[in-house]
């Protein structure tokens, strides 16, 4: 039997078809469980780790579909459940490593921009333009910097949710390993993925402008802003859950394309066997 979900390399239009296909062939399910994974959101830490386990559950679901092993949804989420303390682990621990990279890039400019400006003469307006070139030339190196550290890591909440014995940290090691030869195909997907979901972005912020201008006319200052932060908060739960699941599915497809590609077969225990035809 051919596999609808596979493609031959990590082609940036073949990853966002197979993600897009395995959300369309499950939206029902996997925004059910975005939806309530948001509203989990709502609950400080324990709620937290729920959002961060079903998130992982979607990705496990679309690990396993992309690699012709389907498993229930209950299973994934009592699978994830048991480890939602390890999921909110790694998430505080990729924000930690973010925000260090954050710091670490934006000094490593700063001191690259007063070595330029030592060097250069602010008299002269070739060393002006100058100096303006190199800014924009850091500021684009700066934001690539960071995407690429993202890339390297984008995939850890996969190998954390289908992997056993995996811990949080070692999926972030594994991660940082098998994708040092993906990395800027991994940023392009990312951007076109999120081209490909920008309409529904706009689509939020139309929403949410309108309300305010509306409730804005006809409540007082004080309840209007209560409510138009009611209305906010009520759309991000409402709109999020449509585009979580296809950004998570993707992260499955490029996952399943790197241990293929590198001829390596993953670690699971209790993964479902390939039902008999």
């Amino acid at each position: 039997m051919t596999n609808k979900y596979a493609h031959k390399s990590l082609n940036l239009g073949d990853v966002i078809s197979a993600g897009f296909r395995i959300y369309r062939d499950h939206f029902k399910q996997y925004f059910t469980m975005a939806f309530f994974g948001f509203l989990w959101l709502i609950v400080p830490i324990y709620g937290w780790a729920k959002f961060a386990a079903i998130s992982g559950a979607i990705a496990r679901l679309a690990f396993f579909e992309v690699s012709e092993r389907p498993e229930p949804g209950a299973d994934a989420k009592r699978y994830t459940d048991k480890r939602k303390w390890s999921f909110l682990g790694q998430s505080l621990l990729l924000l930690l490593i973010m925000i260090g990279a954050f710091i670490g890039l934006a000094i490593a400019v700063r001191i690259a921009g007063f070595l330029v400006s030592i060097l250069l003469s602010p008299e002269s307006l070739v060393s002006l333009l100058l100096g303006f070139l190199l800014g924009v030339v850091a500021f684009v190196m700066f934001y690539i910097g960071l995407m690429w550290i993202s890339a390297r890591l984008y995939i850890c909440d996969v190998i954390l949710a289908v992997e056993n014995p995996m811990t949080a940290t070692g999926a972030i090691s594994k991660s940082w390993q098998i994708t040092k030869e993906s990395a800027f195909k991994i940023i392009l997907i990312t951007i076109v993925a999120g081209l490909a979901t920008f309409p529904v972005s706009i689509g939020g912020q139309l929403i949410m402008t309108i309300s305010r201008l509306v409730i804005s006319v006809i409540l007082p200052y004080d309840l209007a802003a209560l409510v138009n932060f009611l209305i906010i908060l009520a759309v991000l739960i409402a709109m999020s859950p449509l585009t979580w699941p296809f950004f998570q599915s993707i992260t499955a497809v490029i996952y399943y394309d790197i241990i293929s590609r590198n001829g390596k077969q993953n670690r699971v225990t209790d993964r479902p066997k390939k039902p008999e035809i």
